[in-house]
């Protein structure tokens, strides 16, 4: 008999919702472009939302024409859609969404303090591992940011780069994570070759500017330079010699610019056909001598190990 009034209760209370009738709460949502006004009831949430309880009572809440206004941007309109339906009728259906909506789903109920939809979002993100590895970058920026939220996926992210830290890199969502967690796994890389981390670090640098074509061969010296500037911070990071003469000709080489003030060959800015040599990363110079040299006469190179006699 309960089950059956709560039902008929939760029925009216979702047409209460749709209709805005007897709200006593607007609340603004989301961020412009994307913003919306929730006609809604501070009974309801307050009853259901500890954060409501909090939010739209005391003496600093704002009070237009009996009208209490309140503003939430930082969660968009879609999740808070789905959540202000959960909280007047006490349903919610995962399923329909996709990993984004439900990280961000995990993310606002700990904000709103719905605690017990916790275990319920993060059992349904956990179940579908295929979407979580392809999108590692999102998990990785999330369970740093909202740690107090996302305890469990914070152990799946672990558990995941200790068992491969190269799977990062391969992700659908790898151009999208931040330079600092990116120069952090360049750093410890043990898993990828070096002319794995250049293209990867190519492809990344491609996407953080507007500038830069995907075709690389249609670059202008301009573009070089911006990609230059880009991935100028990576460029020590990279043990150049592991590369093969291959893949250095073919691959490196025509980015000449490449190499800034930290490479041991350097391009000279008042004359782009010479070059010089130093001796900064390496145990013994590049070139035979340290000096100018012309770009045309630059060397492709391996370094071998002279077996003892």
């Amino acid at each position: 008999m309960s089950f059956k009034f709560w039902a008929l209760s939760s029925k009216e209370y979702c047409e209460t919702l749709k209709s805005g009738e007897f709200s006593d709460t607007e609340i603004l949502v989301g961020e412009v472009p994307d913003t919306k006004v929730f006609k809604l009831h501070s009974l309801i949430l307050k009853v259901r939302s500890p954060y409501f309880r909090k939010a739209l009572s005391g003496d600093k809440i704002k009070v237009e024409n009996n009208i209490i206004k309140h503003e939430i941007p930082n969660i968009s309109v879609k999740v808070f859609d789905i959540l202000i339906k959960y909280i007047y009728n006490g349903t919610i259906d995962l399923t329909k969404n996709d990993l984004k909506t439900n990280i961000a789903l995990l993310i606002a109920i700990g904000e709103l303090h719905l605690n017990n939809l916790n275990s319920i979002i993060s059992t349904h993100i956990l179940k579908d591992q295929v979407s979580l590895k392809k999108n590692l970058v999102l998990i990785q920026h999330v369970t740093t940011k909202y740690a107090q939220f996302t305890g469990r996926l914070s152990g799946f992210y672990k558990t995941t780069i200790r068992q491969d830290p190269s799977m990062i890199f391969k992700t659908d969502d790898f151009v999208t994570i931040n330079k600092d967690v990116l120069l952090n796994l360049v750093k410890n890389n043990k898993s990828l070759k070096q002319i794995e981390v250049w293209d990867k670090l190519k492809e990344w640098a491609i996407a953080q500017s507007r500038e830069l074509p995907s075709d690389t061969e249609k670059w202008t010296s301009n573009e070089m330079t911006t990609f230059a500037t880009t991935i100028k911070s990576f460029i020590p990071l990279i043990n150049f010699k592991e590369i093969s003469p291959a893949d250095f000709s073919q691959k490196i080489k025509p980015f000449k610019n490449f190499g800034g003030n930290n490479s041991d060959l350097r391009l000279l800015k008042e004359n782009t056909s010479k070059g010089q040599c130093y001796k900064n990363s390496y145990e013994k110079l590049i070139r035979q001598d340290e000096g100018i040299f012309e770009v045309d006469d630059f060397e492709v190179f391996q370094v071998f190990k002279k077996a003892r006699k």
